[in-house]
Parts: structure tokens; C-alpha cells; sequence
């Protein structure tokens, strides 16, 4: 049995009729509501933040709403740990399906077993270093793990270890899955994978911020140093 899913903030009414496209097309479909990090306190947020728990360093600090996200999908993983479905479906709420989705779906929950973790990108920027199978998509390991939660299909057993090795964190949750060096499971994506963000059209991402000029450009410095870190070590794994 295929079980999905489905992270929800209950603030974001906007995304209610996403939502329930999401759940009349999905296997199994229910809805969690997500952990909404700015309403812990601080406390709270500062008990399960770690700075500088892995190398390379992350260079920006997890705000409330990363801190959120990244433990709504643990809020996930614990669920799915204790499941009976060998294979679950995880998406965000501001995903859109598109036509030629189930068929893509499909190879993958067939490829997919208990250790599994397959990501559905956005955007075709992953470079291929292991191709695991072909059909109406292709499933491969990327060079470069990217930066994208918002689908992806995992494995009982690999959501039982990406839980017990996310106890503390010092990064957004995309940017942990990233090194598969330290969380041990294997990230494998598929392209093309027919989804797409509604964010811009459901209210805009639940995760921002506003910069100065100055700011920004530190930002996008730290950044780029940082993704060649990660793209070294990335390579040699």
C-alpha cells in the first residue's frame, strides 16, 4: 500500500483548493498540518538549532519558518517510520500537478522500496552521475544533490533514519538533504517530473524575508562559496 502525504500550514487558506487537487489525485492522500515555527518560542526554536553541526558550514542562520518546514517534514518522517506502507508519497501544499504526472508517479513508486529517497525537482538542473532506471521518466543519482522538498517519494526505512539523524540542525531542510554524506541515505531524483510551484499563486512562499541591498549581495557571496563546498564534497561522495 502507497500512503501520501500532505503538508499544510492551516493559516494558508489560499491553499485549500490546492490542497484538495493534491488529495483527489494522490494515493491514499491525508492532509498534516505543518509545524508553524513562528508561533514557537524561542526557546523552543533555540533548543532544537545547533549552529555550525556539520561541515561545511552553513553560512546563514534557520529562521523560524525554515526551522518550521524542515520539522513539519520530520513531523512526516515519524509517521512514516511507523507506518505499514513500504513506500510514501511527500508533498508540500504549493505543488501543482500537471498532465502527464501519474505516469511518472507510477515508475517511480515501482522503482522505489524501504530504503528509497526520490525527489521530484522543479527545474531541470541536476547533473546525472548514475542513471537507476528509465521509463516514462529517468531516475537518477544526481552529481549535485539540488535544492528542492517540495515532492518526493521515500522509503519506511529511510524516513526512520533521516529522523533519527535530524534530532538537532543547524540548516534548512533542503540544504541538509543536500549532503547525503551525513544523513546516509542516497538521494536519487527523477526528470521530467510534470509538477510545478503554485506559490506565486496561493499567496506567495510561507518562507520569506526582507533584505537590505547590501545585505543581499553578503548573501549571494556567502552563497556561492558555500555551493562549492558542497559541490566538492558532493562529487567525492
Amino acid at each position: 500500500m502507497i500512503e501520501t502525504y500532505i503538508i499544510h500550514l492551516p493559516r494558508s487558506t489560499e491553499r485549500a483548493n490546492l490542497v484538495q487537487k493534491l488529495a483527489e489525485k494522490l494515493p491514499n492522500a491525508k492532509v498534516l498540518d505543518a509545524v508553524d515555527g513562528r508561533e514557537m518560542p524561542e526557546n523552543e526554536r533555540q533548543s532544537i538549532i545547533t549552529e555550525a553541526l556539520y561541515e561545511p558550514r552553513y553560512p546563514f542562520g534557520v529562521t523560524p519558518s525554515e526551522l518550521g518546514c524542515f520539522l513539519s517534514h520530520r513531523k512526516v518522517w515519524q509517521q512514516i517510520g511507523s507506518s505499514s506502507a513500504t513506500v510514501s508519497v511527500v508533498v508540500e501544499d504549493d505543488i501543482a500537478l500537471l498532465p502527464g504526472f501519474e505516469e511518472t508517479l507510477e515508475a517511480v513508486l515501482c522503482a522505489a522500496d524501504e530504503f528509497s529517497f526520490i525527489r521530484f525537482p522543479l527545474k531541470d538542473r541536476e547533473v546525472p552521475a548514475l542513471l537507476k532506471s528509465t521509463g516514462k521518466g529517468t531516475i537518477f543519482r544526481p552529481e549535485i544533490i539540488g535544492l528542492s522538498t517540495g515532492m518526493y517519494v521515500i522509503g519506511r526505512d529511510a524516513a526512520a533514519q533521516l529522523l533519527a539523524r535530524s534530532e538537532k540542525i543547524d540548516r534548512a531542510i533542503d540544504a541538509w538533504l543536500q549532503m547525503r554524506w551525513e544523513t546516509g541515505i542516497d538521494n536519487h531524483a527523477v526528470w521530467p517530473t510534470h509538477i510545478a510551484s503554485a506559490a506565486l499563486e496561493t499567496g506567495g512562499s510561507t518562507i520569506q524575508s526582507k533584505r537590505s541591498l547590501r545585505s543581499e549581495l553578503g548573501r549571494v557571496w556567502k552563497r556561492a562559496k558555500y555551493r562549492q563546498q558542497i559541490a566538492k564534497l558532493s562529487k567525492a561522495s
